[in-house]
């Protein structure tokens, strides 16, 4: 079978994407303003000739006074307003008009409404352009009441005073105004870019410093010290999976010493015992074989439930697995004088696992179980949708081995078998790759392995 060859990972560096993010949002945000700023700068005036033309008619309507028939025919108005028109004439005018257009009063004594040229006046026409010996005008008229009659007033600007008010460099102004804009975006993204370049630099110190980590020093660490709140987390996190790898490694090493004892221990015994018998005890060395044997065989299942990627989940009726261990270990309770009972429940006890696990985990338990329950008893095996319990009727676990029971070539005193004493730490294994709980515990009389599964209410 071919292996398929990976393609590379394109990777991009975290500083890359934040400065091309913050590129890409500043320069749209530039875009905007200097959008909003142009339009602002091309629009604003005309939407303030509209509001100043605005507030002189509301002005000049409000300081109307009118005669006995209900007539304007004086005004009152502010000095400085008052003023503006009787000096700029031609600038500033306003005109008071009837229902038929005619002129009733005016800044400028002129006796025609303002009109396009040709056309008579009309009312429906609120905002007029005109142009009078080449100056550009700007007319609003707007309609009011006084009693039942209903009147107009016009109010002229020309540009040219507009202008004026407005400032005459107003294109200056606009260029000004975008160039300012520029230069903020440009020294806000200096900003940002040297904020990032500082905030990462913990981020970029701590890459190093895992680089230097390597498998025979595992106890570097990385230090937190300055690292932003956001990143933390991360920190940590990395800082528990060293810690776990290292708590790890520790077991892995323990475990290959102690391993190396127990089978260098037989080892030495045979080869002593092939120098000095010249006679030949074959079995011995065969009940010698058989034991190493076991062992290498318990540390090959032990290696191979440590890992989970070697487990296939599937749905299956824990009992029927029950029932397949027992019958497997029947000629061993049989040459002990032990009954294996198996406890029926009307349901079935369907748990998701891998099938050749939990059928060692019940094999060791029950085979544990046979091994120290006393001739003539029996052994019971309960799988039900709570849980697995075996329970022998034996001498009991005493409360100094308790902690030690699911130790690595622990054996107890009262084992009548040569076992590697790794049985139930593979037990221990298979139940954490599942989510069970496995737990030990005296039953009064006997002892009770019990594997909970994570479904069932606490005991």
């Amino acid at each position: 079978m071919t292996a398929a060859i990976a393609k590379p990972v394109r990777q991009t560096s975290l500083s890359y994407r934040l400065l091309t993010t913050t590129a890409v949002v500043l320069a749209l945000i530039s875009g905007i303003v200097v959008l909003a700023i142009a339009l602002l700068l091309h629009w604003g005036p005309e939407a303030l000739i509209e509001r100043e033309l605005d507030v002189n008619a509301e002005r000049v309507v409000k300081g109307l006074g009118y005669d006995a028939a209900g007539m304007p025919d004086r005004l009152k108005i502010d000095y400085k307003m008052q003023a503006a028109y009787d000096a700029l004439r031609v600038d500033m005018v306003y005109r008071i008009l009837d229902q038929r257009g005619t002129v009733l009063m005016s800044s400028d004594h002129v006796a025609d409404a303002y009109a396009p040229d040709g056309l008579s006046f009309n009312p429906a026409r609120r905002r007029l352009r005109l142009v009078r010996n080449g100056e550009a005008l700007q007319v609003l008229t707007m309609p009011f009441m006084h009693g039942e009659r209903r009147f107009y007033v016009q109010i002229m600007r020309s540009e040219r005073i507009h202008k004026v008010m407005l400032g005459s460099d107003s294109e200056r102004g606009q260029r000004f105004a975008i160039a300012a804009a520029l230069i903020a975006m440009l020294l806000f993204s200096v900003v940002v870019v040297a904020t990032l370049h500082r905030t990462l630099k913990p981020l970029r110190k701590a890459s190093a410093a895992a680089a230097q980590i390597q498998l025979d020093n595992l106890s570097a660490r990385l230090s937190l010290d300055g690292v932003p709140t956001e990143l933390a987390p991360l920190f940590n996190a990395f800082n528990l999976a060293l810690q776990r790898l290292d708590d790890g490694y520790r077991a892995q090493r323990e475990f290959l010493a102690t391993a190396a004892h127990e089978l260098k221990t037989p080892l030495a015994l045979m080869r002593g015992q092939i120098e000095l018998d010249q006679s030949g005890n074959r079995a011995g060395l065969l009940m010698d074989l058989d034991h190493m044997t076991r062992q290498v065989h318990q540390l090959l299942h032990l290696a191979e439930v440590s890992e989970r990627q070697n487990y296939a989940m599937e749905e299956i009726d824990a009992g029927d697995v029950a029932a397949a261990a027992a019958a497997q270990l029947e000629r061993l309770a049989q040459r002990l004088e032990v009954r294996v009972v198996t406890a029926a429940h009307d349901t079935s006890a369907v748990v998701a696992a891998d099938r050749g696990a939990l059928f060692v985990l019940l094999r060791n338990l029950i085979e544990n179980a046979i091994h120290h329950a006393p001739a003539g008893s029996a052994v019971d095996v309960d799988v039900s949708p709570m849980g697995i319990a075996v329970r022998d009727v034996g001498p009991g676990i005493p409360e100094d081995a308790m902690p030690l029971l699911f130790r690595r070539f622990w054996r107890g005193p009262h084992r009548r078998d040569q076992g590697a004493g790794l049985g139930l730490s593979i037990c221990e294994e298979i139940a954490r790759a599942h989510g069970w709980t496995l737990r030990a515990e005296n039953a009064a009389p006997g002892a009770r392995f019990v594997v909970a599964f994570p479904s069932a209410p606490a005991a």
